[in-house]
């Protein structure tokens, strides 16, 4: 089956799809992204997904003249015409192709780039042995409110996390945790309250971890945002990472540390529950 993506205006076989040699997206990294979930047929969070896209490109001053009906549309047609039922959708909008130049010129039609490729949810069993993670130095920019589509000092950092044997990286600022190279973080303290980093221009405002901040609240779980250290990041009772595609990851040894008893742990599982219970309505 041919691999359809959707190009500016026009779906299109995905091995044609190209773009201009001076786009300022591959040039300058001067663009925004989004993924969003597409489960059994449904675009999860689709709203909150596209709030965030249209409020990163107002930070960087991309005017798109496209509806958030059109978009939707055009995501729900894209997962059609690949038949999938489950799927990660990725929306690219760079300012567009001009000569090169570091202004910013105005006046260009945003280049406009959506694909979407196949997932498969981490199974229940995977879920419970946990993942491992190491604490680096967060060396990426001043603002990763942004979903900005310059991802190289996060790629960099997941790779050496990789490299030294960890399945994923968190960053630290100053000793203060900020959230993971492709996630947000979370971790349960001694009294049992959900702790994660407040939003600011460090981290990012994760679509997954607002959804999990509402299911803990209904659950009856405490939930404090605020800054925490990488020494109550190691002391933690549990630890896991949050993401559209990840959705709950248990991070059960950071650094040389086992976190709780190794496995994942009681609340994060809860919230695992919860959260398949919402994908599944």
């Amino acid at each position: 089956m041919t691999r359809i993506s959707f190009l500016n205006d026009s779906f299109i076989d995905h091995s044609n799809a190209y773009v201009h040699i001076e786009d300022r997206g591959m040039q300058f990294a001067d663009g925004v992204y989004e993924v969003i979930l597409f489960y059994k047929n449904k675009l999860i969070d689709n709203e909150w997904h596209l709030d965030r896209l249209f409020r990163s490109l107002g930070e960087i001053n991309i005017k798109l003249d496209l509806s958030y009906e059109k978009l939707s549309n055009i995501c729900l047609e894209l997962c059609k015409r690949n038949n999938l039922q489950d799927a990660s959708i990725y929306i690219q909008i760079t300012r567009g192709a001009t000569s090169r130049n570091q202004l910013i010129p105005n006046g260009l039609t945003p280049t406009v780039i959506i694909t979407v490729s196949p997932i498969k949810l981490t199974t229940l069993d995977e879920l419970e042995k946990g993942y491992s993670a190491v604490t680096l130095e967060d060396i990426r920019w001043q603002r990763c409110d942004i979903k900005s589509i310059s991802l190289l000092a996060s790629s960099l950092t997941k790779q050496k996390a990789i490299d030294m044997g960890y399945s994923e990286a968190i960053f630290t600022r100053n000793n203060i945790v900020t959230e993971c190279s492709f996630s947000n973080l979370f971790i349960v303290d001694n009294n049992n309250n959900l702790v994660t980093k407040n939003l600011d221009n460090q981290v990012l405002a994760g679509i997954t971890r607002r959804r999990i901040i509402a299911l803990a609240k209904e659950s009856g779980i405490e939930v404090i945002e605020r800054p925490f250290s990488s020494e109550e990041l190691i002391k933690a009772k549990e630890v896991f990472a949050t993401s559209t595609t990840l959705l709950i990851r248990p991070l059960t040894k950071i650094n040389n540390t086992i976190i709780g008893n190794g496995n994942c742990g009681q609340i994060t599982r809860r919230l695992i529950d919860k959260y398949q219970q919402f994908l599944n309505t």
